[in-house]
């Protein structure tokens, strides 16, 4: 380029993509929802996790990772709320794409671990909670973390029924 913008035609899908991927513009962008707004339907979907309301939880955190893919918080509570539906393998998969935007969340990979044990996969999730243990020592204030995740690899050393 020669130092002008390029300008995209966001009536079109090409022209969308070319946003989302050269320009690195948010579908919320592009529908117009501010960032406060994404905020505030961020922790009204918190408060429904809390609260154990997981229907509008998953609904509002689906909608927030559609609009605003990047928000490493939105994907992180995606998955919690679909691994509270037993939803593992969608859950993991969640926790997986969170962990690749900080790669040192022990809770994330303690997380994945509970997935993968519920879908009955052992090894996969004794790696996950061992995964866990070391990066709990990362972060300062994750002994809880770590406690959770050296359970979890005590429950797999006893056999499965």
């Amino acid at each position: 380029m020669d130092g002008q913008q390029e300008s995209l035609d966001l009536s079109t899908s090409q022209g969308r993509l070319e946003a989302v991927i050269r320009q690195a513009v948010t579908p919320a962008a592009m529908a117009g929802i501010s960032d406060t707004q994404l905020e505030a339907l961020y922790s009204l979907a918190v408060d429904d996790l809390a609260m154990g309301r997981l229907e509008p939880a998953l609904e509002g955190m689906s909608f927030l990772v559609q609009h605003q893919p990047w928000e490493r918080r939105f994907q992180v509570g995606l998955a919690h709320a679909l691994q509270a539906l037993g939803q593992w393998e969608a859950a993991g998969r969640f926790y997986a794409q969170a962990l690749l935007a900080d790669a040192t969340d022990a809770l994330c990979a303690y997380r994945s671990g509970e997935c993968l044990e519920a879908m009955g996969d052992r090894d996969l999730a004794r790696e996950a909670f061992e995964t866990a243990v070391q990066l709990s020592w990362i972060a300062p204030g994750q002994p809880e973390v770590r406690q959770a995740a050296q359970l979890g690899l005590e429950r797999l050393q006893t056999p499965s029924l």
